[in-house]
Parts: C-alpha cells; structure tokens; sequence
C-alpha cells in the first residue's frame, strides 16, 4: 500500500516537472521558430535559403544522431549527458543574435548554418529527454502526462507569440531596428530555456545505467540492427511514418514562402496564426488523449494524419491572411492529435532493450526524408507553381494516413 501511495505521488511529482518543463520550452521556441522565415526574408534570404532552414537541420540529425546515441551510452549517467547537451543546445540560441553582425551578403548563411548546427545538440538531446520520458512514466500514465504538458504549454505558447508579435510590429520602426529586437528575443529564448534545462535535472526515476566497455555499444548497435528483421511492428510503424513525414516535411517551406511572401504577413499575422493553431491545439490534447484511450492509438492516428493531408489544400485555397488563420484552427487540431499519438506509438512498438538506439534510427529515417523533401518542395513551387506543390504535397500526406488505416488493419489482425 504504501509502496502504491509512494508511486502515485512520485508520479504527480514528475507529471509537474514535465509542465514546467514544457512551458519553458514552447516559451523559448516561441520567441524563435514562428519568425524563422520572417528574419531569413528580412536579413535577405532566397526561397532556397528558406527550404535549407528545414532541410539542413535534418540532415544534421540524420548524420549524428546513431553515434550520439551510442556516445551518450558510454556515460552511466544519462541525466547529466542528457542535460549537458541540452545546455549546449541552447548556447545556440545566443549565437543566433549574433548574425546581424556580420555582413548583408554572409548573414542569410550564417543563420542558415547556425539553424542547421543547431539541431545537432538539439536532436541529441531530444533522443535522450524522450528516453528518459520512457523511464519516468510507464506506459499507462505517459498519454495523460504528455496530454497535460502540451496542455499548458499550449498557454503559455499563445501567450508568447501574441506579445512577442505584438512588440515586433509595433515597436521597430525600420527593418534594422526589428533585427534588433530579434536579437534581443534570441538572448531571452536562451535565458528562458536555462529553465527547461534545470526542470530536466530535477525529473526522479531516470535511470542510471552501468556503463559498459567502448564495443559494447558497437555490438549493441549490431544487435540492433540484426534484430531489426524481427522487430514487425517497428518496422512496419516506420516504413508508415516515413512515407507520411515525406509529405508532412514537403510542406514546411512552402507554408513560410507562402505566409509571408504571398500573402505579405508580417509579425502580427506570423503570431496571429500560431495563436490561432494553438488554441485548437490546446483544445483538442486532451480530447485527442481520451480518444485515443478510448478508440486506440493507430485508429486516431489515422483520423489525425488524414486532418493534416488537407492541409497543404486549404493552404492553397487561402487568398487571404484572416483565411489563413481561420484554416490554421483546423491544421491545429490535427497536429496536436498527430504529434501526440505518433509519440506514443513510437514508444509502443520500440522495444525496451536498446531503445535509445532504435529510436535513433527512426529519427534517423525521418530526418533523412527532412533533408530531402523541403528542397523538392521548392524546386516543384519552381517548376510548377506553389499552387501545384501544395496540392502534391496534400496528395502525398494522403497516401501516409492512408498507409497509417492499413496499418491498423494489420496490426488488429494480426496482433
């Protein structure tokens, strides 16, 4: 009994840390992520530039993340390592405020490779935060700890972008005077997520692992991919992931290009639809989360991935930015339902041996399709126009939630 009552209680202790920990990250990445493509353009960025912000820190992920995988291995302690790259992470942050200072024609690349870099710590760090998640909560709790963690930060991510987009349209008065304040977000983002930082530390139940000889994480690596023949349901989860993350990353330049290039939005606009996405985001977690109690996990990630194929379609079909921001409630809800239920799934069918390593190869996977899908997006908006690559893009999101029913299918089938 008192062994239940210590777990229960250990389990609400976390369950807050993950919020505080949520809310210091989504307030960070939203002083940075929704104007990524604002301050490319502003800086001189070309629609190619643009494309790089998404594809090169994927590939960055993609080349690093099995060693890192195996690197953070060697340590016993995988709080501190996790924590440590984590910190590195966020050193970026300040050296993204540097930019503006060097000179008009260096700055569009400077910012494109320090994006880039960037998310090589920051993918490490998060292979090792949705680890340790595995550790922390058990399969039962995770959905309802993660549901209420996107639940506030959603909140607190509202709020960010609104006065952060506030402030950027009506305090400048040129493009110079912007840049600056962008700087000055940057230094804030940084002081912001030394909290995530320190929540991180503060998680109890991670566990410490005896730390093994060099080769042995070779051979764990070894063992992993010989058994990975064997592993059907991550195999086949993945194979379904990819072909949907294709489309899914497809999408994220030409979203920018458009927003702000076509329909001319400016900061307010930028911080208006983000709003606009987060309030059904924050609506919709916990209802997703019930649903997918309720329903299944692979049956609502049909549902939610399908709510994302029409996306890119009600993009093109905007002529207008109150539009946009009106479609943008609905893109909401499918991407809160989508990124939480395809976390869970990943959790799901990755095996507990070596997990950090499978998951690595997953992410692997999906980044290697992130480095090239954003570039075919533009080069098609080039070819064609962004009208004929947005609607692509929707059909080959189509074939990824379709890929999710059947693999539901299978899986009920087969068990």
């Amino acid at each position: 009994m008192e062994n239940v009552k210590f777990k229960q209680k250990l389990n609400k202790y976390n369950i807050r840390i993950n919020i505080i920990n949520g809310i210091a990250s989504i307030i960070a990445m939203n002083l940075l992520n929704p104007y990524f493509v604002k301050f490319a353009e502003r800086i001189g960025a070309n629609d190619y530039q643009i494309a790089y912000i998404s594809s090169l820190p994927a590939l960055m992920a993609a080349l690093t993340l099995i060693p890192s995988a195996m690197f953070m291995g060697r340590f016993k302690d995988k709080k501190l390592i996790t924590g440590s790259i984590m910190f590195t992470h966020k050193i970026f942050y300040l050296l993204l405020a540097t930019v503006p200072f060097f000179s008009k024609a260096a700055q569009p690349w400077m910012f494109v490779l320090l994006v880039g870099f960037m998310n090589f710590p920051g993918s490490v760090s998060m292979i090792g935060f949705q680890d340790s998640i595995g550790d922390v909560f058990n399969e039962r709790a995770r959905g309802t700890a993660m549901s209420t963690r996107n639940k506030y930060s959603t909140i607190f991510g509202m709020m960010t972008a609104f006065i952060s987009g506030q402030l950027l349209t009506r305090i400048p008065g040129t493009n110079d005077e912007t840049i600056a304040l962008y700087q000055i977000f940057f230094v804030i983002a940084f002081l912001v997520a030394q909290v995530e930082v320190f929540s991180y530390f503060k998680f109890r139940g991670i566990k410490t692992v005896k730390k093994q000889p060099d080769n042995k994480y070779i051979d764990s690596l070894k063992e992993v991919f010989k058994s990975l023949p064997k592993q059907k349901k991550f195999l086949i989860f993945t194979g379904c992931s990819l072909l949907f993350h294709f489309g899914w990353q497809m999408g994220w330049p030409l979203f920018g290009i458009y927003t702000v290039k076509y329909l001319n939005a400016n900061e307010v606009w930028l911080s208006t639809i983000t709003i606009a996405g987060s309030v059904s985001s924050f609506i919709a977690y916990p209802i997703w989360a019930k649903l997918a109690d309720k329903k299944g996990n692979s049956i609502m990630l049909s549902i939610a991935t399908f709510g994302m194929a029409i996306t890119p379609i009600l993009y093109a079909a905007s002529r207008s930015l109150i539009a946009l921001v009106l479609f943008n409630v609905i893109i909401g809800i499918s991407i809160a339902g989508t990124i939480l239920i395809l976390f869970n799934i990943l959790l799901e069918v990755t095996p507990t041996k070596n997990r950090t390593i499978y998951i690595a190869v997953y992410t692997t996977l999906t980044n290697i399709s992130a480095a090239i899908s954003p570039i075919i997006g533009v080069a098609i908006k080039d070819g064609f126009s962004i009208y004929t690559a947005l609607i692509i893009v929707g059909c080959l999101r189509m074939i990824g939630s379709i890929s999710f029913f059947i693999r539901n299918k299978v899986v009920n089938k087969h068990g």
